[in-house]
Formats: structure tokens, sequence, C-alpha cells
């Protein structure tokens, strides 16, 4: 079986850390030929597994070929049908235009790009595409070429949730949502948030949570008199970093007789601004460090919260799907205070840390860290935060699982027509053709 899986820019960097621990489950598997797709390739790639290859056919795109692409988008029924539901829906702004004809490229330039791939290694049993965007919908139009015999993909939390996209607007997803063999998504809330927004059929939809490797050991708490916050994520907006500033400061005043240190993992394009807001806001509190880390390998935050004494993490975002941040400081018996978005309550209870509401305030969270922090039964949340990734997280019975469904799906026999689409819905197996 010959499966091709279509990243963003794995194993190139940056980004799709989480896909490390994925891949191997997929090197294990007997009788299937795994190629990565990356749409993006610059640098030297992190090392993969043995019998996984690469091919850098999607990621060769020539600025000649971008404008051909943009004036065949130009002229196709998918972008047609874009403008049409900008307009029902009252989103068209140049923005939002210029967003749907970019991604109408795109579409149509990765489909032409796994066609060539087929021509030239013969045709894919499965295409996995790892997020819901325009390789997966190219990998559509390319299964209706003939280049590609089954279409599954994941779909995690910038694909998914429309808010986290500006003016509300994510281009295309509601021209393909029913033309995939299968969705994997993280919670059943996204499953719901699917079905409610984009209109997916309920029976093609399955969940497929992530997974960690289960931490080798556990991370020690802080001696007394200190505290440890850890934060881990890309510094975006929607990532609310301010709010932790802000609660990291709160806490400090409140517990001047506590040495509080608070760190941050991830790089990103507001690094410079929160750490100069960190700055400002954390002047004169003495009994205050920060410190912001970068980015840092996969491997090397696993390792860090069994070096390092570490009481909690905390995230503040306003938009996430299942954290993988979140699993693995879990995984090493580090309680989470964390917002009840995207499938976070799946994961963080105050068994294990604390459930913040969806949009909570620097007093909320910083009462939440109290909590965690003083409160009695700081061993007992250590030791169920570990026990809920082990009964639900657990990256070897997670991936193994999900690789035998993709397998299983690309075993079966020749794809069933979809279902007629319901009217709200778009009709794309012509897209290309008018």
């Amino acid at each position: 079986m010959k499966i091709v899986i279509l990243t963003n820019a794995y194993p190139y960097l940056p980004g799709e850390q989480f896909i490390e621990d994925e891949i191997g489950y997929w090197a294990t598997c007997a009788g299937v030929s795994v190629t990565l797709l990356p749409a993006l390739a610059a640098g030297t790639p992190r090392p993969i597994p043995a019998g996984i290859s690469i091919d850098l056919g999607m990621a060769r795109s020539t600025k000649l070929g971008r404008l051909w692409f943009m004036l065949l988008a130009l002229c196709s029924a998918i972008l047609r049908r874009e403008l049409g539901y900008l307009h029902r829906s009252r989103k068209t702004s140049p923005h939002t235009v210029a967003r749907a004809l970019l991604h109408t490229s795109k579409v149509l330039e990765q489909a032409a790009q796994l066609r060539r791939y087929a021509r030239a290694h013969g045709p894919a049993d499965v295409a996995y595409c790892y997020w819901n965007e325009t390789q997966a919908y190219a990998a559509v139009l390319a299964r209706d070429a003939g280049a590609v015999r089954r279409v599954v993909s994941r779909v995690h939390g910038f694909d998914l949730y429309e808010a986290r996209r500006r003016d509300g607007y994510m281009p295309l997803k509601r021209q393909f949502i029913a033309a995939y063999d299968a969705i994997f998504a993280l919670s059943s809330e996204a499953r719901a948030y699917l079905q409610q927004t984009y209109g997916a059929a309920p029976g093609n939809v399955r969940i497929a949570p992530l997974g960690v490797p289960l931490a080798d050991g556990l991370a020690r708490p802080s001696a007394t008199g200190h505290l440890h916050v850890v934060s881990v994520s890309f510094c975006l907006r929607v990532k609310r970093l301010d709010k932790i500033v802000g609660a990291v400061a709160l806490l400090g005043r409140r517990h001047p007789e506590i040495s509080l240190t608070w760190t941050h993992i991830g790089g990103g394009p507001l690094l410079e601004e929160i750490t100069a807001l960190a700055k400002a806001q954390l002047n004169g509190l003495k009994n205050i460090v920060c410190a912001f880390l970068g980015e840092l390998p996969n491997h090397a935050v696993k390792v860090y919260y069994l070096d390092t004494p570490v009481d909690m993490l905390i995230n503040a975002s306003e938009s996430e799907g299942v954290p993988v941040s979140i699993m693995e400081a879990m995984s090493a018996g580090v309680p989470a205070v964390a917002p009840d978005v995207g499938g976070i309550s799946s994961l963080v209870s105050d068994r294990c840390g604390a459930l913040l509401g969806p949009c909570p305030d620097v007093q909320e969270i910083a009462e939440a860290m109290e909590r965690v922090a003083f409160a009695d039964g700081r061993d007992a949340r250590r030791a169920h935060a570990r026990q809920t990734i082990e009964a639900g997280f657990d990256a070897a019975r997670n991936y193994r699982d999900f690789v035998a469904d993709v397998i299983a799906i690309g075993a079966s026999g020749d794809r069933q027509p979809a279902p007629p689409l319901r009217p709200a819905a778009y009709r794309i197996r012509q897209a290309t053709r008018r």
C-alpha cells in the first residue's frame, strides 16, 4: 500500500513538532510505503525514521507557476462558488476576496503537483493530510483525477475554528467538507463544530486524539518557598500571553513571601512584544523572575520537565484544539491551568489542575494558579495529571489505532459515490472542469 502524508513543512522547520511522535508508528507498518510531501522545504530536514521517504514535488513552486495558477483560479468554479458564499454570508471585502483567490490558486497548483507525483510514482492509495487546509482540498481534486484513491484529513485548531481567522473566514472549507473519505477530529467538541459550522456528515467524522509518549519519569515540585510556572506556545495574539503576564504579576504581589519563576517556551512574531510587556509589568516585583527560552526542539521540552522542578503549566488561549503542549506537561505529572476552549475539557479538569471558563480574566487565572499551587491535594493533582494521559492520550495506543484506521481505509474497496450535498453546501466534482 502506498500512502502519502501531506504536511505544511515537516520534516523541515518550523512547526509540526508533534508529527515527530506519530511518524515512528508509520515506519513500523509492514507492506506500507510512506512518503512525506511537504508544501514548504527550507534548510535541513529533521531526522525521520528509516523507511520513510521525502518527496519535494509539492515544495517546488515558481513565480511563473504561481501566476499561471492565479489566472486559472480566476476562471475556476471553485472561486465563483466561494465568492457566492462570501456574498451570501456578508463577508465580502477586499481581504476576503483576495484570500479566496489565493487559496483557490494554491489548491489548483497543489492538485497539479499531486497529479505529477502520481505520473512519476503511480497513484497513492491514501493521501493523509495532516491539516484540513489547501493540501487537503487539492487531494480531493487529485482523487477525482485518479492520482489518489482515498483522502483522509486530520483537523486541529487553526484549520478548524473560524474565530481564529481574520474576518471569521475559513476559505473553501465548506466546498470540500463532504468530499473526504474520513475526517479525524481531536475531540467530540471538534466533531460537533465541524457538523454545526460546516455541515460535515456525522458518520464521516471520527475522533482520533493526538498523544504523547509517556514520560520516563515525573517532574519534581519546587522546594518550599518557591513556585515555578511554565507556559509553552507560539507567541501569537490568540495565545493571550499578555494575560499570563498579568496573572503572574498579580500572583507575585499577593504572595511576596514566594519566589516565583515564570518560564515561557516558544518563539513567534510577538515574542519581543511579550518580553517587553513582562519587563514593564514585572519590574519592581523582586520576588519574580521570568525567562523566555524561545523555540526548543520537541525532545528538549520533554527533557526540561524531568530536569527542572515545575509546579504547573499555564495556558490562556482564546482558541485551541487539544494542545499537545499540555499533554506533554501532564505526562510528566505537571498540573495544568487552562481555559475551557476547544477540546481542552477532555484533557484538563480540577482533578489534575484547574479548568477555567472560556474567557478568563487575569484575576481568575491568578486565583486558579493559587489553588493549584497552595490548596490541599497537590500531590494528588500531579498523580491525576499523569493518569489522565495514560488513560486517554498515550501515543503508543492513539497513534497505533489511528494508523490502523487509515490503512483500513486504504485497503477498502472502491469508493462509493458521495451522497448528494445539502442545498447550503457546494458541489465540487466539476469545479475544475468548467
